[in-house]
């Protein structure tokens, strides 16, 4: 958990980042729970250097690692309902234009068909790209990504502004 709480704090953090880190870690609780399910405690170094661990005790920590998967999953289900919008963000060049809304699709196939563009969005950071995009060729696809890119990732600006110590 700690892991994950400073991976989720800090400048320039976007939801898609946020997301991603959120993933990441609940497949981690998953295999977690599934290693201990057969007793395979690679990932727990701890418990691996105790001679003899009682299974009553892995199978109440698997419990725990599963019940803390729910929890994540309840808490954060808003996340998958926006799932496709953000792999839309992160990953343009390899959204199936099909699936897209109408609006966006023609703009979609015009920015993966673009090598130039291409190579712009690996060297530069996402809102750097989004921004150097044509306003008169690209309008529904920039405001696409300003819309994902006005949400608010994590409270790190408003934590920094209330802890600020001259």
């Amino acid at each position: 958990m700690d892991n994950l709480n400073v991976k989720m704090q800090g400048k320039n953090q976007f939801i898609d980042d946020t997301w991603a880190h959120l993933k990441a870690f609940k497949l981690k609780l998953n295999l977690f729970a599934g290693q201990l399910a057969k007793n395979d405690l690679s990932h727990f170094s701890r418990l691996n250097s105790i001679p003899s661990v009682n299974e009553e005790k892995l199978k109440n920590y698997e419990d725990g690692l599963k019940k803390l998967h729910f929890e994540f999953e309840r808490r954060f289900q808003d996340f998958s309902a926006i799932q496709t919008e953000l792999d839309n963000f992160t990953m343009p060049f390899n959204v199936n234009c099909e699936s897209l809304r109408s609006d966006l699709q023609l703009e979609f196939i015009e920015l993966q068909s673009n090598n130039h563009l291409k190579q712009s969005f690996l060297n530069m950071p996402k809102l750097e790209f989004y921004k150097s995009l044509s306003k008169v060729s690209f309008p529904n696809l920039i405001s696409h990504a300003q819309k994902i890119s006005a949400i608010f990732a994590s409270s790190y600006i408003c934590e920094k502004v209330f802890n600020y110590e001259p």
